[in-house]
């Protein structure tokens, strides 16, 4: 794959992580504490124009993150074709994964909404909804976002090991990769056992995979 290539791929994911970034602070410090299910359901109860971009980009964000890994298959395969393959394989369940978790927020919670105001469907709507709000940490797509996160952390280490091993240009960017990819690991840990401060960690990825993206963008420009 051609450097040029790579390099506006790394661009497009580093734009849209960016904004995904600063609207997930903005949303967070918007919606206020969701420690309890009320709390949750408040903050999803009407959804606005922010509600539904965040979630369009963090889509966006889903898609470009995989065709960069698969660009970078591409471009790790020659000198590691094993270590490429295997990493590779788990970036389609990633990418299944988080498009559910982002995707259901602006198609199935609204129709959760809808039938959250009929009567006779109050009790079973509030009860999925407690399960589908991919915000509240207690709720199942909650889980499956983390997860997500984790399983690709596999990819991002591998691919960051062998971006670190192929030259002093890409070493600075595959150690943040790989960094990022151990914080998502430890982030599904702390969902498993309970931890608040570990679960941070999912977070921290999303940070460290930013700011890996900044010298491989660089990177593959300029040996474009």
């Amino acid at each position: 794959m051609k450097a040029k290539t790579l390099g506006a791929m790394s661009l497009t994911c580093l734009a849209l992580t960016t904004l995904w970034l600063v609207l997930y602070i903005y949303s967070v410090a918007s919606a206020g504490p969701l420690g309890t299910l009320e709390q949750a359901l408040a903050s999803v109860a009407r959804p606005d124009a922010l509600f539904y971009l965040t979630y369009a980009n963090a889509t966006l964000v889903t898609l470009s993150a995989t065709m960069l890994f698969a660009g970078l298959y591409v471009y790790c395969r020659p000198t590691a074709p094993g270590w490429s393959a295997m990493g590779v394989v788990f970036v389609p369940v990633y990418c299944v994964l988080n498009l559910f978790a982002y995707l259901s927020q602006i198609t199935i919670v609204p129709c959760l909404l809808a039938l959250q105001q009929t009567a006779e469907y109050q009790a079973a709507s509030s009860l999925l909804l407690g399960q589908m709000i991919q915000q509240w940490p207690g709720s199942a797509v909650n889980v499956l976002n983390n997860l997500a996160y984790a399983i690709l952390g596999i990819p991002s280490i591998i691919f960051g090991m062998a971006l670190s091993r192929r030259g002093r240009s890409t070493r600075l960017p595959g150690i943040l990769l790989a960094l990022s990819g151990v914080a998502c690991i430890i982030g599904v840990a702390g969902v498993v056992l309970g931890s608040g401060l570990l679960a941070q960690g999912s977070i921290i990825g999303g940070a460290l995979f930013l700011l890996a993206l900044i010298p491989l963008s660089l990177t593959f420009l300029r040996e474009a």
